[in-house]
């Protein structure tokens, strides 16, 4: 399999995107690996923090996620829940959550135009998947597990979730 095996690091290239090229590059400022997807004029998304790995971030607290995110796993870690909203859809946006701490109050997950899917185990062989459009996921208080997990991806338009729950139930969509 081909693939990059390393990037240069240069000066930061200027100017937008377009269908035919999407700049992918190491910032010569901050040392993290970049690209501006193609449509999004001269926006940038992170693709890889500086220390080689994407960044992760325990919450405890509600929060509200900024594009600067993109890219970033988060842990869920109160068993009191709380809310985190995710920002306006944006092309190349992408977020991963974990529940750490089975909550007690659910842990929500608010964004605009959001679609996916829940895939559910009934802790045996059989499962469910359900598609769904609604404003927020829950990790629902009292059911959701450790190691309940969902993604988040934008297109620019719609935000886009794969949600996994090791209960049935474990997560909701409203």
């Amino acid at each position: 399999m081909a693939g990059v095996r390393s990037f240069y690091r240069g000066v930061t290239p200027l100017g937008a995107s377009h269908t035919a090229a999407v700049p992918i590059y190491v910032d010569s400022d901050n040392s993290r690996l970049k690209m501006i997807p193609a449509g999004s004029g001269t926006a940038e998304t992170v693709i890889q923090e500086a220390s080689g790995a994407a960044s992760q971030s325990i919450l405890t607290a509600a929060a509200t996620l900024v594009a600067q995110d993109s890219g970033k796993t988060f842990y869920l870690a109160l068993a009191g829940g709380f809310t985190v909203a995710l920002p306006a859809p944006a092309v190349g946006l992408r977020y991963r959550f974990f529940v750490q701490i089975a909550p007690t109050t659910a842990y929500i997950i608010t964004a605009t135009n959001l679609a996916g899917l829940v895939f559910s185990s009934t802790g045996g062989d059989a499962s469910s998947i359900t598609a769904f459009t609604g404003v927020d996921i829950r990790f629902v208080a009292n059911t959701a597990l450790i190691g309940d997990s969902a993604d988040f991806w934008s297109d620019g338009t719609n935000w886009y979730c794969w949600a996994f729950c090791d209960a049935d139930a474990g997560i909701t969509v409203n």
